[in-house]
């Protein structure tokens, strides 16, 4: 009896001490605290410029007169997806990046507009603050949408576009995704939906990429420090929301046929997030040439899992579109390569 009384009170402690855990991480206690996330994270080149009430987190690297090349990210991390291949671009080109709305440490937008089309004005607003009126964009999964529908909004700026992952359509719904990830996020949807654990974004990260790879806690320390600021996922779930729709009720892949300047596709078959393939997505360029390299090896996050690789490739095509004379539009002048 006395032993079944001792195991009843631990019990009991121990569902207090969960409870109150729960209680106190829908009250806010996981919330990051932001001034502490910026001194971690906005450190070094890093800087806050105001766009249109927006604060927004920039970082410039590089010569100043050298060429300008700009890295938009993808969704759920930052501009410090690029910190492998910033340092092997900066010796010669002068790389921007910035965390576009909604992520990282760029703030709330008191427009209440998170979407593909006000990241793009957000984004040109930003160029013309710092005075880059001619660059490369390289861009990387939702970033490749930014991407893609700034320079149909805002033509005549981007001179060239490199794509790794690039979602012209409805990624896939159908992909196997890990039990872990799906029972995580049923959990914390019902449960904790304002806050996700290290383990939750590390499953993410291990879900996308080859089974060689290992997300390091610098990675999965940021993705958590950045989404877990007040309001972070619900500004993400609304601008999700909206590329939802956008891709319900549109073909948002027409918007590669605006595209005038050279195009690099840098493809990484291992991912399946992307759900239509290599060739169908060079055949949505219709108006300029699209030179495909495919990497077998490589998954959703090629910068962080091989960024030498990546990067030297990237660099070659910047290098050749800096001497290159203009290009024709053309269609069918298509060159791949497997790297």
């Amino acid at each position: 009896m006395k032993i079944g009384r001792v195991l009843l009170a631990l019990t009991g402690a121990v569902v207090l001490v969960l409870g109150g855990g729960l209680l106190a991480l829908r009250a806010g206690a996981g919330e990051s605290d932001r001034a502490e996330v910026e001194k971690r994270w906005a450190d070094g080149p890093s800087r806050f410029v105001m766009v249109d009430g927006v604060r927004m987190h920039v970082r410039e690297e590089g010569p100043k007169d050298g060429p300008v090349v700009v890295l938009l990210h993808g969704s759920i991390v930052n501009l410090h997806e690029w910190d492998g291949v910033a340092p092997l671009l900066a010796d010669k080109y002068r790389v921007v990046r910035f965390d576009w709305s909604p992520y990282g440490l760029t703030g709330p937008d008191p427009s209440g507009v998170y979407s593909t089309p006000r990241s793009a004005q957000l984004m040109d607003g930003l160029m013309r603050a710092l005075g880059h009126d001619k660059f490369a964009l390289v861009a990387t999964s939702n970033g490749s949408n930014v991407g893609l529908e700034y320079d149909r909004a805002y033509p005549g700026h981007v001179t060239a576009m490199a794509f790794s992952m690039l979602p012209l359509e409805r990624p896939s719904q159908t992909r196997k995704v890990d039990w872990r990830l799906r029972w995580m996020l049923a959990t914390h949807k019902a449960v904790l939906p304002d806050w996700r654990a290290k383990a939750f974004w590390r499953i993410v990260l291990d879900d996308t990429t080859p089974p060689a790879f290992e997300p390091t806690d610098r990675m999965v320390d940021q993705i958590y420090d950045m989404n877990n600021l007040p309001g972070a996922l619900d500004r993400q779930a609304q601008y999700i929301q909206a590329n939802v729709k956008a891709f319900q009720t549109s073909d948002v892949g027409a918007v590669a046929q605006a595209v005038r300047v050279p195009v690099l596709l840098q493809w990484c078959s291992y991912d399946d997030v992307i759900s239509q393939g290599a060739q169908a997505s060079v055949k949505r360029f219709t108006n300029t040439q699209v030179q495909l390299i495919e990497y077998p090896d490589l998954g959703h996050f090629p910068m962080w899992e091989n960024p030498e690789k990546f990067t030297r490739d990237l660099r070659v095509w910047l290098d050749s579109q800096a001497a290159a004379p203009p290009v024709s539009p053309q269609t069918d002048q298509v060159s791949p390569r497997v790297g």
